[in-house]
């Protein structure tokens, strides 16, 4: 875990134990672990949304040939919905990546 081994792990848990005292250690213990835990959390569902991404990205250019069978995601279809000006809308994402896109072409 990070480098660290048993007999560092276990002087950092001193040392804090010493500068916490045993009233303030389980609390401060508790809330490390629960923002580690939520740090996990984040990071796996932000591994998804790329691995989501990858797999949208691959879609149309493995299948081009064919036409899709399967039905566009509830997400897919807001952001193929028009903007009230009749021009198809696009997220903030969507827009810098076309972007970023267009000026990789252009370079």
């Amino acid at each position: 875990m990070f480098g660290i081994g048993p007999e560092e792990l276990f002087l950092i848990a001193v040392i804090a134990l010493l500068v916490l005292g045993p009233e303030r250690m389980p609390k401060v213990m508790r809330d490390i672990g629960r923002v580690v835990g939520d740090l996990r959390k984040t990071s796996d569902e932000l591994r998804e949304e790329f691995m989501n991404a990858d797999r949208a990205l691959k879609e149309p250019f493995v299948g081009s040939s064919t036409p899709a069978s399967t039905s566009p995601t509830p997400a897919a279809e807001s952001a193929q919905a028009s903007a009230p000006d009749g021009t198809p809308s696009e997220s903030a994402f969507d827009r810098e990546m076309r972007e970023a896109r267009e000026r990789l072409r252009g370079a």
